[in-house]
């Protein structure tokens, strides 16, 4: 996940430092929903933020997310029978989870709230491979589940988000292409945008006023472009991802509080710099954070480590054109802020649900390439074809497009030139996570445990 803060020096005005978040207004195209319709727990909101009539993103108002909190809270049945008990460890029979959905599209029947949310997993940590039976099963710790904050749906022990069997749809039918193009999304400033800001900037007095400025410069700097690779841009994934980064910006930049203590913005902790460079940029982006996969002996038996989501950063420059040059180097603060956002993401993840979202979301496309990387469907017998690669048939929820974004802009009195935050973007190599693996015999025990339990009988255990 990437945001960036772009410095700009000025020779004629030297006492105001500016910030433009570029993830605060997105503009859309509309699209139908052409997957099982019904309680899939989304809506149109994502990540705390509303579609507007006029297509712009923006986030909800305290008004109107309690009003989809009283929709969904009604609309949901909730966990029944086993389903309603906390474990360390449900399975999910892949096969099942297969039929079911391909039943629920032949038939245009809605697919049960237990399947739609998984059956309360809050991670998938485990691939058991059953050659006896034909079946891949995925398991982790699961819960009942609730409406939580925003509209998200989370466990009512934990209050982790839900792992959506939406995501798990997109993550594994575009598992194949993610080997030579990883998923990523990526929020860039135009070099035209560039360009005008620098120019601007050269004509702005000595003694210009600054709340005056604040609309000319977002107006000068322009819409953002949004580049997304891997994954189709109107997935509910891409809308995790983006909704992710447009709330890291709000966090870095200093225009949303963070709601845990200890994680103040960049911003602020850069006020007390007066030698903070204007020549260089930062720019911090989320990646996958796993340990190596771990492995039984006989490679029936796959586990997924690792707190999943880091924060990184790097300097980079702009030329006169606009164009980026990523330097390779680290700011001190920059990465100090890096380290403080990774640290604070597991807290920050219970009540942003959003952030946990993504790790679920990094998680289900690590699952996917473990299967695929490693040919289970040919060592357990097991065909997914139907929704695993590119044969996939399957059509997810779709949702209306992002295409652009409009800027807002903040600002602190520095000794520096205008700073402007630019860009974003996540990046999610689960191939290259997946080809790391360690052979670990305690594996295969919680692979003995799930042994017993007959898959033909039930999708879930």
């Amino acid at each position: 996940m990437r945001f960036q803060a772009l410095a700009i020096p000025s020779s004629r005005w030297t006492r105001m430092l500016v910030f433009v978040c570029v993830a605060c207004a997105v503009h859309l195209q509309t699209a139908q929903a052409q997957f099982f319709p019904g309680r899939g727990g989304f809506g149109g909101v994502v990540g705390g933020v509303r579609i507007d009539t006029d297509g712009v993103l923006r986030t909800a108002t305290q008004e109107e997310q309690n009003e989809l909190l009283d929709q969904m809270r009604v609309q949901m049945v909730g966990a029944q029978g086993d389903l309603a008990k906390p474990t360390d460890l449900r399975m999910i029979s892949l096969k099942k989870i297969q039929e079911m959905v391909l039943e629920s599209i032949r038939s245009k029947t809605q697919l049960p709230e237990e399947v739609l949310y998984l059956g309360g997993l809050t991670r998938v940590q485990y691939v058991f491979v059953y050659p006896e039976r034909q079946d891949i099963v995925i398991g982790g710790p699961a819960e009942p589940w609730q409406v939580g904050p925003a509209g998200a749906v989370v466990g009512k022990v934990s209050g982790k988000p839900i792992v959506y069997l939406d995501d798990l749809l997109t993550a594994f039918r575009y598992v194949s292409s993610a080997r030579q193009t990883p998923v990523s999304v990526s929020i860039e400033p135009t070099e035209q945008g560039v360009r005008r800001l620098n120019q601007l900037i050269s004509n702005i007095g000595s003694n210009a006023n600054p709340q005056q400025l604040l609309p000319l410069l977002a107006e000068a700097f322009g819409p953002q472009q949004i580049k997304l690779t891997g994954i189709p841009s109107d997935s509910h994934m891409a809308r995790v991802i983006l909704a992710a980064d447009y709330r890291m910006k709000l966090y870095g930049m200093n225009l949303a509080q963070a709601p845990v203590k200890g994680l103040p913005s960049y911003l602020e902790m850069i006020q007390s710099r007066s030698n903070a460079s204007t020549q260089l940029q930062n720019r911090w982006w989320m990646a996958c954070d796993y340990e190596s996969i771990s492995h039984s002996r006989d490679r029936l038996a796959w586990k997924v480590s690792g707190p999943g989501i880091k924060t990184l950063t790097e300097q980079e420059a702009y030329d006169q054109n606009g164009a980026a040059k990523q330097l390779g180097k680290v700011d001190t603060i920059a990465k100090k802020w890096a380290d403080l956002f990774t640290k604070k993401i597991d807290e920050l993840a219970k009540v942003d649900t959003v952030f946990g979202d993504l790790r679920n979301v990094m998680d289900l496309c690590v699952i996917a390439a473990i299967i695929e990387g490693q040919n289970l469907q040919s060592q357990s017998g097991c065909d997914l074809s139907g929704i695993l690669g590119d044969r996939a048939t399957v059509e997810t929820t779709k949702f209306a497009i992002p295409t652009s974004l409009d800027p807002q802009v903040s600002f602190l009195q520095t000794v520096q030139g205008l700073l402007v935050s630019a860009s974003g973007g996540v990046m999610i190599e689960s191939w290259h996570v997946a080809t790391t693996t360690t052979e670990n015999e305690t594996v295969a025990a919680a692979r003995s445990k799930a042994a017993q339990w007959n898959s033909s009988d039930s999708w879930f255990q």
